[in-house]
């Protein structure tokens, strides 16, 4: 009988998995499909951009103002007591921060400490749980359910495995699907750090891109935005070494989130970017968050209605460019390959096409239908018609299809 129960719930999942996979792979036909309810999930029109825990209570002061001069403007905590998150608050409050955290009492007793948490404007979400097993999707629902009682403006936040860490690769999306049909959540969370060095070799983790369709597919068939990660810090995990990263590497993290249709980006940790004094990443993700906040006009709320990649190495998972996205004669590259998105919002239509090396450049030449606006990471635009370009290490470039 267990059996006979088990088999029918992942029938349904199954069910479900394939109503989403058609009606996504319909969606350039299919209105509404695929543009992220952003309610509440914006910081003054721009990205939320996420520093994950780093900051010990004692020196909350301290280090909250170099977070903000790095373009970070989000901060994920925990606090053993609402006596502590308080005081941390109250600065938020006055500096512009805005926080996701939780206190021990916020699970404990949330129809106290929620009235209370939800008085501070530095408030942006409410920390629930990481990396979140299939057995506690009740139990935080419930949780939810009554946090949104008190507070619905609010999202809570609960962030998951990578596909990796979480059962096979390809039951990945099956949990997705579980997930946010049992998990009132408002925006999807996911954590993987794709570069890896193994015997002294750095290398891209083989299944990363897959997790990104999977993650952007369950997305979009519910108009739900997510947020991925890059990691800033370096450390090891058993015999695996997560390299210092250099700007190649954040930029293909980033770029590639953002090219897949990531609404939020978070770096796994602050204390990897600022640690007594600016680590060697500080600047780097300065950098970075300076070029996402300028790209947010054009991928802010948009649809992403396409993905494919080039090179003779197509990842598992992915689709390879065979037919040319409207208004594209030609996309060539290098070997190594390009991750190529085409983007739709207030009904503008843009290309943008990432160099999926962290270390090497890439050449590509691209063609047009007709003339066409390059856009630069400072928003200006360049008529072309055709153009053959280097592109940096993870980087990005992007060209409006029509006006």
């Amino acid at each position: 009988m267990k059996n006979y129960f088990r088999a029918s719930a992942y029938y349904v999942i199954a069910t479900l998995v394939s109503m989403m996979v058609i009606a996504c792979d319909d969606d350039e036909y299919t209105p509404n499909i695929g543009i992220p309810d952003m309610t509440n999930l914006t910081i003054d029109n721009q990205f939320p951009i996420i520093a994950w825990t780093g900051i010990d209570y004692e020196d909350t002061f301290e280090k909250m103002d170099k977070m903000k001069d790095c373009g970070i403007n989000i901060y994920l905590g925990w606090y053993d007591s609402f006596e502590k998150l308080d005081h941390v608050m109250n600065y938020a409050d006055k500096n512009g921060v805005k926080l996701i955290v939780q206190c021990e009492e916020l699970l404990s007793s949330p129809e106290t400490i929620v009235p209370e948490m939800m008085k501070h404007p530095s408030l942006f979400a409410y920390y629930i749980e990481d990396e979140i097993e299939e057995g506690d999707f009740a139990k935080n629902a419930t949780v939810i359910n009554t946090i949104s009682s008190i507070d619905s403006k609010h999202p809570c936040y609960i962030n998951l495995y990578p596909n990796w860490a979480w059962g096979s690769i390809d039951s990945y999306e099956y949990k997705l699907v579980s997930y946010v049909s049992s998990v009132p959540v408002k925006f999807l969370s996911f954590d993987q750090y794709p570069i890896i060095q193994q015997k002294g070799e750095i290398s891209l983790r083989e299944y990363w891109y897959k997790n990104l369709e999977d993650i952007r597919r369950v997305s979009r068939a519910k108009n739900m935005p997510f947020w991925a990660f890059a990691l800033s810090l370096s450390h090891q995990l058993g015999d695996i070494l997560y390299p210092v990263p250099t700007l190649g590497h954040i930029r293909l993290q980033m770029f590639s989130n953002l090219a897949y249709g990531a609404q939020g980006f978070q770096y796994f940790t602050y204390w990897g970017i600022f640690h007594d004094e600016p680590t060697e990443v500080y600047d780097i993700v300065k950098t970075v968050n300076k070029e996402l906040q300028s790209l947010s006009k054009i991928f802010l709320g948009a649809s992403i209605d396409g993905v494919w990649h080039t090179g003779s190495n197509i990842p598992y998972g992915t689709k390879a460019l065979k037919e040319m996205p409207r208004g594209i004669s030609s996309i060539k590259t290098s070997d190594s390959g390009a991750l190529v998105s085409h983007i739709v919002n207030k009904g503008k239509e843009y290309v943008a096409i990432v160099n999926k090396s962290f270390d090497k450049t890439m050449d590509l030449s691209i063609s047009f239908d007709k003339t066409t606006g390059k856009i630069d990471k400072s928003g200006n635009s360049t008529t072309i018609l055709k153009e053959d370009v280097t592109v940096d290490p993870g980087d990005i470039v992007i060209y409006q299809l029509n006006e």
